[in-house]
C-alpha cells in the first residue's frame, strides 16, 4: 500500500467516524470518547502517510490541536457546549493544517447555527419543556467532512 493509498484509507475512516458521531450526537446527545480517541490516535498515521512527521510538522499539529482544544474548553466552561464536542474538534484539529483548522471553525460555526435553529423549531414544534439540547457534534462532524471531501474530491488545491 503506497502512503497515498493510506492517506485516502484513513481520512475515509475518518469519513466513517464523523458519520457515527453524528449518528450518535444526534440518537444519544453523546460522543463516544472511543470513537474520539480512535480519530485522535490514527492522526499520526495520516501524518505519516502525508510526509508531515518532521518534528516541526508535529509539534505545529499538537500546538494547534492543543489551542483548538483550549478555546472550545471555554465554551464548555460556561455551558455552551459538551465535552464530547470539544474532544471532537480537538481530535481533528490533529488531521489538519492550522489553516484547514481555522476554515472547519468558520465551517462549524455556521452549521452550528443552522443545527441550532433547526432544533430551536423542533422543540417548539415538539411542545417540549426545558433548555433545548442542541448536538453540535454534527456541526462540528459536517465541519470535518467539509475539510475531508477537499481533501478527496480537490485534487487542484
Amino acid at each position: 500500500m503506497t502512503s497515498e493509498t493510506l492517506a485516502y484509507a484513513l481520512l475515509g475512516g475518518l469519513a466513517i467516524t464523523l458519520l457515527f458521531s453524528v449518528y450518535s450526537d444526534i440518537r444519544y446527545r453523546l460522543i463516544y470518547n472511543k470513537v474520539t480517541l480512535g480519530a485522535a490516535l490514527a492522526a499520526p498515521l495520516f501524518w505519516l502517510a502525508t510526509g508531515s512527521y518532521g518534528f516541526t510538522d508535529i509539534a505545529i499539529h499538537l500546538g494547534v490541536a492543543v489551542a483548538a482544544f483550549a478555546f472550545f474548553a471555554l465554551f464548555f466552561y460556561f455551558g455552551m457546549m459538551g465535552g464530547g464536542d470539544v474532544k471532537l474538534f480537538g481530535a481533528l484539529a490533529l488531521w489538519f493544517s492550522w489553516t484547514e483548522v481555522l476554515r472547519m471553525i468558520f465551517v462549524a460555526s455556521l452549521a452550528g447555527g443552522l443545527v441550532t435553529v433547526i432544533f430551536l423549531i423542533i422543540h417548539k414544534i415538539k411542545q417540549q419543556e426545558g433548555p433545548v439540547r442542541v448536538p453540535y457534534g454534527v456541526a462540528i462532524a459536517f465541519s470535518g467532512l467539509w475539510i475531508v471531501s477537499e481533501r478527496l474530491f480537490n485534487h487542484f488545491g
